[in-house]
């Protein structure tokens, strides 16, 4: 409280001192809230994600985010700073004081100046109180709702909305987005960054959405835009940039100039996982390979497999049939079909029958419904495959199934036959593929390492996009570039 005027009596100044202490209780109070309610968060994340397991590279993000939370109004508190085991590119924040990152978004990202402006800008979510606002809640929600991606009357609910989307993170909206830039520029400015690498970030979201339009032109179909923190609205601009460095104090730059620092952030990410990890299993083809786990199981070549931490999802092209495959620990007094009716309790079942696949013991049968496909209204077939300590569930339904029985049901158990353990010489399949970091060199030609990308097709514009050159910028001689083996 500032210096008093001598006329103010004694009974004012202790009544004014006790609604201070009234609203620092009251500010306690909402900070000791959020903060119990993004632990809970934290702990639910980590559970849905698992953590990338590069303690280097973890160091690494956390030392970046420390220099830059330091900057903010928060910068006593006690920050933490995830790298999530997830390839899809986001980032996000529950509130104070967690910061997550998504390894498939450092793989994207091309210098640690561009990582500080994230980190900066999710910074600034909790800073801004916006998590509060908004989010918390809305993350529990979410990975609850992810919990399954098939239901049954027992009242499991699934939300297939957006069936393979895998950024389930939202913005905060326009307004709350762009004071999160502001207030996130000024943050990594005054930790030294270079100011130009957040509208650099933004240039990376808009080049992934020039791509997706222009693949979803090619086939026939709406694109599936990312919406997420900057690609809602517009970079910062020359006044912005320069209104941070005036704010920082530091229109000049830093007295040893600012922070760009290329070269060791693209050695921090040499070695990084591209696509599936090894803890999730790795998806070649139409198969996947485990070695954890140390099983295989394929699925038909036009399908679409995506592999979660916690399901593996697959689906036809027009997404009129999905299965779905979990792991789950049973009780050892338990047969499989005593443990499989304890999963689908409530529900109508028939045609349950014991089975057996490549030496494990099962059981298989059809419920009357819980398709997602059909509002819960068709049926779904289900199968348990005990191997070792762990049973396989399977769950698979088609969108026009006739009857009790699903559509392709004949297909869902003929992928459940694939299901078997690895050989020796597939233990290598299962190996992740890596980025490595290279020096370009007068000759080289980055078209030439496009075959080696793990996707199906626009291998030469996945790559180029990682590298920040769609759709036709050119590698300079002596520049770090990357690659995927």
């Amino acid at each position: 409280m500032k210096t008093l005027k001598i006329l103010i009596t004694l009974f004012i100044v202790m009544a004014a001192t006790v609604r201070i202490v009234q609203v620092d209780a009251q500010s306690s109070t909402r900070k000791s809230q959020e903060s119990a309610s993004s632990r809970k968060a934290h702990e639910q994340i980590l559970k849905a994600y698992g953590v990338y397991g590069n303690q280097a590279l973890q160091d690494y993000v956390s030392e970046v985010g420390q220099r830059v939370a330091r900057q903010s109004s928060l910068g006593d508190q006690e920050w933490k700073f995830v790298v999530l085991d997830d390839d899809s590119i986001n980032a996000f924040t529950t509130g104070c004081c967690y910061v997550y990152v998504h390894r498939g978004l450092l793989f994207n990202l091309n210098s640690e100046a561009e990582l500080a402006s994230v980190l900066g800008h999710e910074v600034a979510h909790v800073t801004a109180k916006h998590p509060q606002k908004r989010m918390t809640r809305g993350v529990l929600a979410s990975l609850a709702a992810a919990a399954a991606a098939i239901y049954t009357g027992s009242g499991a609910i699934a939300d297939l909305a957006n069936l393979g989307a895998t950024a389930w993170m939202r913005g905060y909206g326009r307004e709350n987005e762009i004071e999160a830039d502001r207030i996130g520029l000024q943050y990594s400015v005054r930790a030294g960054y270079r100011p130009e690498a957040m509208g650099e970030v933004f240039e990376m979201f808009r080049r992934g959405e020039r791509f997706e339009i222009d693949r979803a032109r090619t086939e026939g179909r709406e694109p599936r835009v990312y919406h997420g923190m900057f690609s809602s609205h517009p970079a910062p601009d020359a006044r912005a940039v320069q209104a941070a460095k005036a704010s920082a104090k530091l229109e000049g730059g830093p007295p040893g100039g600012w922070l760009e620092n290329r070269e060791r952030y693209m050695t921090a990410i040499d070695g990084l996982t591209y696509g599936s990890s090894r803890a999730q299993g790795v998806v070649r083809g139409n198969r996947l390979y485990h070695a954890e786990l140390g099983i295989t199981v394929a699925f038909p070549r036009a399908w679409t497999v995506d592999n979660q931490r916690d399901a593996l999802i697959a689906y036809t092209p027009n997404k009129d049939t999905l299965m779905q495959i979990t792991l789950r620990d049973y009780p050892p007094s338990m047969g499989p079909r005593e443990f499989l009716m304890s999963q689908l309790r409530g529900a109508t079942m028939s045609g349950g029958e014991p089975i057996e696949i490549n030496g494990m013991e099962g059981y298989s049968v059809r419920t009357a419904s819980g398709s997602p496909l059909d509002r819960g209204a068709g049926p779904v077939r289900w199968v348990i495959l005990y191997r070792n300590k762990s049973a396989y569930l399977f769950a698979g339904a088609s969108r026009s199934s006739r009857g009790s029985v699903p559509e392709a049901d004949g297909l869902f158990l003929s992928v459940a036959e694939t299901l078997r353990t690895l050989r020796p010489s597939e233990f290598p399949l299962a190996e992740p593929y890596r980025i490595k970091i290279r020096t370009a060199t007068t000759d080289t030609r980055l078209e030439d390492y496009a075959a080696d990308m793990p996707v199906e097709k626009y291998q030469r514009e996945e790559l180029m996009l990682i590298n920040g050159l769609y759709p036709d910028r050119k590698l300079q001689p002596g520049a770090l570039y990357k690659v995927v083996e």
